[in-house]
């Protein structure tokens, strides 16, 4: 029998069109129940045995329709033709099993499989994103609920041992793209994804959560819980001990308790958590939301005195709102009440970071210990260390912080920033490329910070005609925005444009003054902002250079006797190159005051120059710095000429007006560095052209 007479059969016995008609059927009364079941918080097994049933019922549908036809007589048997009755059944049983196979892979997500996840290629076995819960009902002020849910989840899966857990935040920004579950998996690195919703309707929630296998998408676990709304805590449980179960069937260590077992005080932290979150995402300091935020963490800490977490959010979100002072007492509760709790010795550290003291570090690295998934502390964590304890850093920690939260552009910036100071060129290369994968399209919003964050980059490992392009391309899509403008007269500054640069900014800001030589006017200013911005450490160490440079030194040092905090003095509390750069020029005006000694004791106390191995211009200017203070000049020499190897353009003002630099004055090695710098920058502005012309922009 030929196809063609096959399917004239299937045509004459309107088989095809009973297949069509029963899918269409089918499809429809599935979703019908589906919703039905969820407005009416039905039993979810309805829904499951509505697609068992359509399933089933196929296969017979299709042989009904193939053996009998409906007439004007009623139902009457076909009549098969002998000599292709068997070529005629073969064919159906194939178009039979065709169907039934199609029907069951479309509506295979609706059922529930209780089975080990695959991996997605590249992606830890035991590794998890939470994505950000459905609000599945009308009211928007229920956000918090699904919001809450799903935060919390992820904290209760990122502590248990070997389980990884995609950051919030890189979680927040794959469902905003519109990705697909197993897009979503691979952008995060992730074997498993675990999605959900929650309807409220008077005192009842409903929860339907699913466990999604990343390598196909297919549901692994579905279930749906309904629950009297103070049960939030105890639903909440049995799903991340389900999941867990699930994913980790080796694993016996319990899931992590709830941070409350109270439930009045979840819903006011889930309430107080929407509220801070807000804030935190735009990146922003709204007051008024903040306030709200910390009252309810506050009424939180009432309902539950014995809630660590209660305190250790509210003593965050008064770090936030730059309070460090109010946040001192609840951080130290939540230390009396948990301190094995991750977030409690996180923000422990910020205190600590924002006190200047030297714990900081130590309870960042308690932080990750506790939760190695938790991407703010494994960032921090890092600078402190680099910048704290190990001038050579070490760039796993950066490396984690990314693999936790790949989607976070700040992540990429902090791992970009370590290669480029530490002069690791290629590296930086491929942290440029990475994030212009990530965060440059059509649909990001945050193309205009990545343009920055790659102009940063770019400076650091001395492209600057590069940077100078990508800062024009974020000028003309922010043409409005001030800041670009001033960004480009800072970079054709470092370059020696500075006849440019003054008429993109006619009144200079700090750093064009500082570039320019101008110590006299860098004073005047740096003194007026200090009034409006007494804690922060770059116009403090500025004017505090200005003032060395013009051999004021008693001045220098009256600004760099505190960092601003009222008693914290600025000994070796390092937390980043600002801090750095103060220090030295501590350095520098007490030895230029006569203080010697003390001046040679200062530098011993952050770093030994004899051991500091890194690469780029602005380590070894420092340990030629600290050298020449101590009276040992040639290896100074020996430093400093490595500067020229450097990529990086390094910055004048240091190498010519430093106190230490000037007891370099008469070697001829010293007198070779500046005149080869001043080379550098003139090849810089002859290219610059045609940089601009290759990327299609100009200023």
């Amino acid at each position: 029998m030929s196809n063609n007479s096959f399917f004239d059969e299937l045509q004459k016995r309107k088989v095809l069109k009973a297949a069509a008609i029963y899918f269409a059927v089918a499809w429809g009364v599935v979703e019908v129940v589906v919703t039905i079941a969820e407005q009416l918080f039905l039993p979810q097994w309805l829904s499951t045995l509505a697609v068992i049933l359509f399933v089933t019922g196929f296969p017979i549908a299709m042989f009904l329709s193939w053996t009998f036809d409906l007439t004007a007589s009623g139902l009457q048997r076909t009549t098969i033709d002998s000599r292709r009755g068997k070529a005629s059944l073969a064919g159906a049983m194939v178009l039979l099993l065709a169907g039934t196979a199609g029907l069951f892979f479309l509506i295979r997500p609706d059922l529930q499989m209780q089975e080990r996840p695959t991996q997605v290629a590249g992606a830890l076995a035991n590794s998890i994103a939470v994505m950000p819960f459905d609000n599945a009902g009308q009211d928007a002020d229920d956000d918090y609920l699904s919001e809450g849910l799903s935060d919390n989840l992820r904290d209760q899966l990122g502590q248990l041992p070997d389980m990884r857990v995609a950051a919030r935040s890189s979680s927040i920004v794959a469902r905003e793209q519109g990705l697909d579950a197993v897009t979503i998996a691979q952008r995060l690195g992730v074997a498993n994804l675990v999605e959900g919703s929650i309807r409220r309707r008077g005192n009842t929630l409903r929860v339907s959560v699913q466990l999604i296998e990343g390598s196909t998408g297919l549901s692994l676990l579905s279930r749906t819980f309904e629950r009297g709304q103070r049960e939030l805590l105890l639903v909440q449980n049995e799903i991340a001990a389900e999941i867990a179960a699930l994913i980790m069937p080796d694993v016996q260590a319990p899931v992590a308790k709830p941070a409350t077992a109270d439930a009045t005080t979840n819903e006011l932290m889930l309430l107080a958590r929407h509220y801070e979150m807000e804030v935190r995402d735009r990146e922003d300091v709204d007051v008024e939301t903040l306030s709200k935020a910390i009252e309810l963490y506050r009424q939180a800490t009432e309902a539950d005195p014995q809630s660590a977490l209660a305190y250790s959010r509210l003593a965050g979100t008064l770090l936030y709102l730059g309070d460090v002072d109010q946040a001192e007492a609840p951080i130290f509760r939540a230390l009396t009440l948990d301190p094995d709790l991750s977030e409690v010795q996180h923000t422990k550290g910020l205190h600590s970071w924002a006190r200047c003291l030297p714990d900081a570090m130590q309870a960042f690295a308690r932080a990750v210990e506790l939760n190695p998934n938790n991407a703010d502390a494994l960032q921090y964590y890092a600078v402190s260390y680099w910048y704290g304890q190990d001038r050579a850093g070490d760039p796993e920690l950066f490396q984690r912080a990314v693999a936790v939260d790949p989607l976070t552009l700040s992540r990429h910036a902090a791992l970009g920033d370590y290669y480029a100071k530490n002069g690791l060129v290629d590296d930086t290369q491929e942290v440029i490329e990475r994030i212009q994968e990530l965060f440059i399209n059509d649909q990001s919003n945050k193309r205009v910070e990545a343009y920055r964050v790659i102009d940063a980059l770019l400076l650091q490992i001395g492209r600057v005609d590069e940077a100078i392009a990508w800062t024009i391309r974020a000028r003309d899509l922010e043409p409005g925005n001030g800041d670009h403008v001033a960004r480009l007269a800072y970079l054709y500054s470092i370059v020696g444009d500075f006849d440019t640069a003054l008429e993109l900014e006619p009144d200079a800001g700090l750093g064009i003054l500082f570039r320019l030589r101008r110590y006299p006017a860098l004073i005047d200013d740096a003194e007026f902002l200090m009034i409006e911005q007494p804690y922060d450490i770059v116009v403090r160490y500025l004017l505090a250079f200005g003032h060395t440079a013009v051999g004021n030194y008693q001045d220098a040092l009256r600004i760099l006797e505190t960092t601003g905090q009222p008693g914290i003095v600025l000994d070796n509390a390092v937390r980043s190159s600002a801090d750095v750069e103060a220090f030295y020029t501590l350095v520098n005006a007490t030895y230029a005051s006569g203080q010697t000694e003390a001046a040679r004791r200062l530098v011993g106390d952050v770093f030994d120059p004899d051991t500091d191995d890194a690469l780029d211009w602005w380590y070894n200017y420092h340990r030629s710095c600290g050298l020449a203070i101590r009276g040992r000049e040639d290896e100074a020499i020996g430093f400093l000429s490595r500067i020229e190897t450097s990529p990086q353009l390094p910055w004048e003002p240091y190498l010519r007006d430093s106190v230490c630099m000037k007891l370099l004055d008469d070697r001829p090695e010293y007198q070779q560095l500046l005149d080869n710098v001043a080379s550098r920058k003139r090849e810089m502005r002859e290219k610059l052209p045609a940089t601009l012309e290759e990327f299609g922009v100009s200023l």
